[in-house]
C-alpha cells in the first residue's frame, strides 16, 4: 500500500494522477493533506466562536442596555397587574409561598429552615420587632413593609426589591395578622373559656404601634470626637472599641437564642446605613435583641455617635480596597 495517496483536482494539469486503492475494493481511496485538514478545522472552530459571541452579545445587550429600542423588551422587569392591590388574602398567599419556610406557617419562627439559621427568624406573636420607628418597639405597617423590601442582611432575611408595592404592603398586613392571631391563640390556649372576641381586642391593643418617634434636628456641626466618647462609654462593651463586635460570645436574644453584635466595619447595617437609620436605632434600640434604646440621649450625642458608627463602615470599606 502506498505511504500517501494524492488526489488530482478535476481538470488540473501538471499534477500527479490519482492513485487508486487495490483492485479488491474497486473504489478510490481519497486522503486529505494534514495541513489542509487543520485549516478546515480551524475555520470551523472560528465559525462556532463567531456564532457564540453573537448570541452572547445579543443576550448581554438585552440585559445591560434596557433602554435601547426593541431589545429592551427582552429584559423588561416583571409587571404585576395587581401592583396597587393590597389585601390580607393576597398577603397570606405570598407569605405561605415566600416566608413560611423560615418564619413558620403561623409566624412563630418555627419554619423548617429555622433551626439552621442564626439569628433565628422572628416569632411575630412575641411582639418583638428589631426594626421600627416607634417608642413602643412595635412597628407600623410601613416599618414592616420597609423591612420586607430591604431585608435584614447580613442575617438570612433577604430583601425583596422585585415585589410590587401591593405585594409588599399585603405581606405587611399578613405579618400583623399573624402576630395578632398568635396572641389570640396563646390566650385561648392558656384560658380555654376566654371569649375569642375579647382575646382579639386585647391582642390588637397590645400590638398597636403608637406614635412614631420625633427625631431631634441635626446640629450644624457633628463632632466625631464627642461621638467616640459616647460610643466607648455605651456601645463598645458589645460592639468592641474597633467596631468589629467579635469579643462578646455570650449575647442572646429575648428567646435565649445566641446572637452576635453587629460588625460595623463590614459596612452592612441592619435596617439601613444612612445617618438617620443609625440614629433611629440608637434612640429606639432593637427590641428582642441585647441592643437597648436611648430615648433620653442628647441631640449632639445622638448625631455625633451615629456619625462615628457610620465612619466604621467607611473605614472598613477603605481597608478592603
Amino acid at each position: 500500500m502506498p505511504e500517501e495517496l494524492l488526489v488530482s483536482p478535476p481538470g488540473s494539469e501538471g499534477v500527479a494522477p490519482t492513485v487508486t486503492a487495490p483492485a479488491a475494493t474497486e473504489e478510490p481511496v481519497h486522503s486529505v493533506s494534514p495541513v489542509r485538514w487543520m485549516v478546515q478545522l480551524g475555520a470551523a472552530g472560528l465559525g462556532v466562536c463567531a456564532v457564540s459571541l453573537g448570541l452572547f452579545y445579543a443576550t448581554a445587550r438585552g440585559v445591560i442596555h434596557r433602554g435601547d429600542g426593541p431589545v429592551a423588551a427582552v429584559a423588561t422587569p416583571r409587571v404585576d397587574p395587581m401592583a396597587h392591590v393590597v389585601s390580607l388574602e393576597r398577603g397570606l398567599g405570598l407569605y405561605a409561598a415566600q416566608c413560611a419556610s423560615c418564619h413558620g406557617p403561623q409566624g412563630l419562627g418555627d419554619g423548617p429552615q429555622a433551626e439552621a439559621l442564626t439569628p433565628r427568624p422572628r416569632n411575630f406573636e412575641s411582639g418583638w420587632f428589631k426594626l421600627g420607628s416607634t417608642r413602643s418597639g412595635l412597628p407600623t405597617d410601613d416599618d414592616v413593609a420597609r423591612t420586607i423590601r430591604h431585608g435584614m442582611l447580613p442575617a438570612a432575611m433577604p430583601g425583596w426589591p422585585h415585589l410590587s408595592d401591593g405585594e409588599v404592603k399585603s405581606l405587611a398586613l399578613a405579618v400583623r395578622h399573624l402576630a395578632i392571631e398568635g396572641r389570640v391563640a396563646d390566650k385561648l390556649r392558656r384560658s380555654p373559656g376566654f371569649a375569642r372576641e375579647k382575646a382579639l381586642e386585647l391582642a390588637r391593643a397590645a400590638l398597636e404601634p403608637g406614635p412614631v418617634i420625633a427625631m431631634p434636628p441635626k446640629p450644624v456641626t457633628i463632632d466625631l470626637a464627642r461621638g467616640k466618647v459616647f460610643y466607648e462609654s455605651n456601645c463598645a462593651a458589645c460592639h468592641d472599641p474597633d467596631g468589629r463586635g467579635k469579643l462578646r460570645e455570650d449575647l442572646v436574644d429575648n428567646d435565649e437564642n445566641p446572637i452576635a453584635a453587629r460588625d460595623f466595619t463590614s459596612g452592612v447595617f441592619k435596617g439601613g446605613g444612612s445617618l438617620d437609620d443609625i440614629a433611629m436605632r440608637i434612640v429606639r434600640g432593637m427590641p428582642g435583641s441585647p441592643m437597648p434604646g436611648n430615648p433620653a440621649i442628647a441631640a449632639d450625642d445622638l448625631w455625633s455617635t451615629a456619625a462615628y458608627v457610620k465612619a466604621f463602615g467607611a473605614a472598613g470599606e477603605a481597608g478592603r480596597r
